[in-house]
């Protein structure tokens, strides 16, 4: 329980120093401290572990979503895939693609009527970026396609 609350001490602190600079960092050191001392209540616990459902112009199952994995590591696309799907998404393929290295997680949205809302909501939820569809993925549709990377 102290090395989960040092954890999340150290993970807001870190956090607060990425963001701010100057006095606006010693105004928020304290509000971190009382962060972490909620944080390990059980009561506070709770809302953090719930997630919103996607809120997008277009309804997440109006969307095709293709799920490529562009990594060494196995099964991250039917990870992923698992994850979009319980957030409402409808996944149409999953799979690998080796065919280029993309540096980073990506979701790229095609022109297919809401693609580039859903795209933008996926990026979201995973944390990633969302950009045009090059013409290196046309052959997957287009709609979205989510490239993981590690």
């Amino acid at each position: 329980m102290v090395l989960i609350s040092l954890a999340i001490l150290f993970a807001a602190i870190g956090a607060l120093s990425l963001t701010g600079s100057g006095d606006s960092e010693k105004a928020a050191a304290p509000e971190a401290t009382s962060e972490v001392a909620e944080a390990t209540s059980p009561a506070a616990q709770a809302p953090a572990a719930t997630t919103s459902a996607p809120t997008t112009s277009v309804a997440p199952a109006e969307v095709e979503v293709r799920v490529l994995n562009n990594s060494d590591v196995s099964g991250l696309a039917a990870t992923t895939a698992d994850t979009l799907t319980a957030q409402g998404w409808a996944i149409a393929e999953t799979g690998n693609y080796a065919q280029t290295q993309v540096a980073a997680t990506t979701v790229y949205y095609g022109d297919a009527s809401g693609a580039e809302a859903a795209a933008q909501e996926i990026a979201q939820q995973l944390g990633a970026t969302a950009e045009a569809m090059p013409a290196t993925l046309t052959g997957f549709g287009d709609s979205v396609v989510v490239m993981v990377t590690q």
